[in-house]
């Protein structure tokens, strides 16, 4: 990350939260911290098969939607978990744990107001450290969570990852790191502007999850047992039949009326 370059724009982004000055140039602001709408999960796949009372779906889910590209894993996953952003049906970016970003006069830095509310499902607040863990998790080989860098969606839409360099020596992701400025604001630096980066943001695999739920569990997300929401719904119950979802009491804002119920494929 190029550190030298950022601290007048740190010092900007941390007044801009309240004065906007013309050095931040305001992208979207487009809720606040006490809003209680939420986008309803999207999902970038096939839609599965409905019957009246259930969604089939297949059998051997993986809930860690940063590692998989099956259709009904990242289904059910988005609504275990939620991102920064979300989309709402008409495919406009919508507030998530983020209430608000800024972004800068150049395009390289998106400065992200996260939600003071926003709770994983055990209880555990999402901080700023949690989110900078899992962009971490996704981006730098040598975090401990990264493994085996098997992220599908993290090469598809950032194309690379920490310290890979092209035939010209350029960096290969647009991505050049995160940073936590405060307790509050997290800033995702780029190398060169992305024009679609809060649609990618969107997208189900870059949901938050629990950095301690992934360090406890080396197969999270294939069973029950280990799974942390930070979206609308939790899993409570995961059978040889099918599997439950029901509204997660600490999402910040609707989970929805009532069950959701899937039998397997």
């Amino acid at each position: 990350m190029k550190k030298n370059a950022i601290t007048h724009r740190i010092l900007c982004y941390i007044i801009a939260a309240f004065l906007l000055p013309a050095g931040c140039a305001p992208k979207v602001e487009p809720g606040g911290a006490d809003s209680t709408e939420s986008a309803a999960p999207v999902a970038t796949a096939e839609a599965t098969v409905q019957t009246t009372s259930a969604t089939v779906v297949n059998r051997d889910l993986l809930l860690d939607p940063a590692r998989t590209e099956d259709a009904d894993s990242l289904l059910v996953g988005g609504y275990l978990y939620e991102g920064l952003v979300n989309t709402d049906d008409n495919g406009d970016i919508q507030p998530g744990i983020a209430f608000a970003w800024i972004v800068s006069d150049d395009e390289l830095d998106y400065i992200f107001e996260i939600r003071q509310d926003a709770r994983f499902s055990d209880g555990s607040p999402i901080t700023v450290d949690a989110i900078a863990e899992n962009f971490n998790r996704w981006f730098e080989p040598k975090h401990p969570l990264h493994e085996d860098g098997n992220f599908p969606a993290w090469k598809k839409y950032f194309l690379g990852f920490n310290g890979e360099r092209d035939a010209n020596n350029r960096a290969v992701s647009q991505i050049d790191g995160v940073q936590k400025v405060d307790v509050n604001t997290f800033i995702v630096h780029l190398n060169r502007p992305e024009a679609q980066l809060l649609n990618y943001l969107a997208e189900p695999s870059f949901a938050i999850l629990s950095p301690a739920a992934l360090a406890d569990n080396p197969d999270y997300g294939a069973r029950q047992s280990a799974i942390v929401s930070s979206g609308p719904y939790v899993v409570t119950s995961w059978t040889d039949e099918g599997m439950t979802l029901s509204p997660n009491p600490l999402y910040w804002g609707s989970a929805g009326d009532g069950d959701l119920n899937f039998i397997w494929r």
